[in-house]
C-alpha cells in the first residue's frame, strides 16, 4: 500500500495530475504545490469513504442475511426488493423506519438550533476583550476537548431519576416536587438533544468566532458614524458578514447530526426509547440483531439519500445564492 501511494505520488510531482484533472493546470506554481502536498493524503480519505459507499451499495442490492456472513459474495442479487420493502410504510419495518427518520430530522433541526445559538453566544463572548479571557476560552473549549464518551456519560448520569444531579438541583429550588424521568417518553429526546449540543457547539463557536475575527472594523465604524447602537451592528453587520460561515456550520451540523450514532447509543444503549429510536440506532438494531445486512444497507442508503437531498436543498437555497451575491 506504502509503495502504491509513493508510486502515485512521484507521478503527480512529476506534473502528471493535469492530464486527469484539467482545472489542475490553470492553477499558478503556488497552489500546484499545495495540491501535490494534500493529494496523498486527500487520496486516503477517498478510499477510506468511497470502499464503505460503494460496499454499502452493493451489499443493499444482494440477499445478504446470517445465511452469507462467512461469504457475501455468494448471496443472491435481489436487486431493489429491500428497498422496496424497507420504505413501505404499510409494513411494521417500513413504518418504524419512516418514524426513526422523522426523529432523526427533528433532532437534527434541534441541535442544529441549539449549537448555532450556543456557538454564536460563545463566539460573541470570545471576541470581547477582557481580563481572564484566556481562561473563558480554555473553558468553553472542554466539552469539545473531552471524550465523547466520557460527556455523554457524565450527562446520562446526570439525568438519572433518582440520583440525578439535575433532578436535585431543581427540586432543591422548588421548581419540581418530585423526580423527573429524563430518560424516558418524549423528555428522551430533549435530554439527548441537550447532551449532545454541549457536545458540538464549542466546534460551532469556533468557526464563528474565526468568522468575527476576520469582520473589518471599518464596517462597525461606519454603522456607529450612522447611529447603529450594539444591536443595529449585530444586526446588520455581524450577521450578514457571518452568513457564509454560518451556511458551513449549518450544513455540516446537520449532516453529522444526521449520521451521529454515538450519542442515542451512549446515553441509552442498544434498546432505546421509541421516542429516541433515530435511525442509525434502527438500522444498527436491525442489522445486526437481526443479522438482516441487505436490508440493513437499503436502510443505510435511504438516509444517505434523505441527508443529501436536504443538504442540496439548503446549498441552493442558501450557500450558492449568498455565493453568487457576491460575485455579482
Amino acid at each position: 500500500m506504502a509503495s502504491a501511494f509513493t508510486r502515485l505520488h512521484e507521478r503527480v510531482t512529476d506534473g502528471g495530475l493535469g492530464q486527469y484533472l484539467p482545472l489542475y493546470g490553470r492553477l499558478d506554481e503556488k497552489h500546484q504545490y499545495a495540491y501535490k502536498l494534500l493529494f496523498p493524503a486527500l487520496a486516503m480519505m477517498f478510499v477510506v469513504h468511497f470502499i464503505p459507499v460503494v460496499w454499502g451499495a452493493t451489499i443493499s442490492v444482494m440477499g445478504v442475511n446470517s445465511n452469507y456472513i462467512a461469504d457475501w459474495t455468494s448471496a443472491p442479487f435481489v436487486g431493489l426488493e429491500h428497498y422496496a420493502f424497507v420504505m413501505d410504510p404499510t409494513t411494521t419495518i417500513g413504518s418504524r423506519y419512516w418514524y426513526s427518520i422523522s426523529r432523526t430530522v427533528l433532532w437534527s433541526v434541534g441541535v442544529l438550533v441549539g449549537t448555532y445559538v450556543l456557538g454564536l453566544t460563545a463566539a460573541l463572548l470570545l471576541n470581547q476583550e477582557f481580563k481572564g479571557s484566556f481562561f473563558v476560552r480554555t473553558l468553553l473549549l472542554l466539552p469539545w476537548i473531552a471524550p465523547a464518551i466520557v460527556t455523554l456519560n457524565v450527562w446520562r448520569m446526570m439525568f438519572l431519576s433518582e440520583s440525578g444531579i439535575i433532578n436535585h438541583a431543581l427540586m432543591s429550588v422548588g421548581l419540581i416536587d418530585e423526580p423527573v424521568f429524563w430518560l424516558l417518553g418524549d423528555r428522551a429526546l430533549w435530554s439527548m438533544t441537550i447532551a449532545h449540543v454541549w457536545l458540538q457547539f464549542p466546534w460551532v463557536m469556533i468557526m464563528l468566532y474565526a468568522g468575527l475575527q476576520s469582520i473589518p472594523q471599518q464596517l462597525y465604524e461606519a454603522a456607529a458614524i450612522d447611529g447603529a447602537g450594539r444591536w443595529g451592528k449585530f444586526r446588520y453587520v455581524t450577521l450578514p458578514q457571518l452568513k457564509p460561515v454560518s451556511g458551513v456550520v449549518v450544513l455540516l451540523m446537520l449532516l453529522w447530526t444526521m449520521i451521529d450514532f454515538t450519542t442515542p447509543y451512549v446515553m441509552f444503549g442498544g434498546s432505546p426509547p421509541s421516542s429516541v429510536e433515530v435511525t442509525m440506532v434502527y438500522i444498527y438494531n436491525f442489522s445486526f440483531r437481526a443479522f438482516a445486512f441487505g436490508r440493513g444497507a437499503a436502510m443505510s442508503v435511504g438516509l444517505f439519500v434523505v441527508a443529501m437531498v436536504l443538504a442540496t436543498i439548503y446549498y441552493r437555497r442558501f450557500i450558492r445564492s449568498d455565493f453568487e451575491e457576491e460575485t455579482q
